[in-house]
């Protein structure tokens, strides 16, 4: 029989994954913030150019935002076998918190690219916007974060 966890532990647990959500979230206004400095220097850029890359940008938003609901669902596989390890499920649900979150946080790093190379708000700003609207989608509070800790780590 494992040792059972404190609630000071567990409360620890959620909150650094609340913490690393944050931190997500946060370098996404970061980068709006810097590409905003930068476009101050704007030239223009070849169209031919931008009609390639537009749809190229679109798609691997629209990969990344399928892949975010695949990996949390499908891949994380929260409700399966439990290992001999109890604390192997909640390391399980915070590598798939942490991955999820990664997708996201791309999407909104390919619309700062996008918007890097043509200093247009209506190019990076809806890539951006999705990218938050799935973190907040993906937030910790939608993860069985409790769950997971009182029933893996109890006695």
């Amino acid at each position: 029989m494992s040792p059972s966890i404190d609630s000071g532990v567990r409360h620890q647990s959620v909150r650094g994954l609340h913490m690393i959500w944050l931190a997500f979230l946060g370098s996404i206004f970061c980068y709006v913030l810097i590409l905003m400095l930068l476009s101050q220097q704007s030239e223009a850029v070849d169209e031919d150019v931008l009609v390639v890359l537009r749809p190229l940008f679109w798609i691997l938003a629209t990969l990344l935002t399928i892949a975010s609901f695949v990996w949390r669902t499908q891949v994380a596989d929260l409700r399966g076998r439990r290992g001999s390890d109890p604390t192997d499920g909640f390391t399980r649900l915070r590598v798939a918190c942490i991955v999820t979150w990664t997708f996201c946080e791309v999407i909104a790093v390919l619309g700062l690219c996008l918007g890097a190379i043509t200093y247009r708000f209506a190019d990076y700003a809806p890539l951006v916007t999705l990218g938050i609207v799935l973190l907040f989608v993906h937030r910790p509070a939608a993860w069985p974060i409790e769950r997971f800790l009182l029933e893996d780590l109890r006695p």
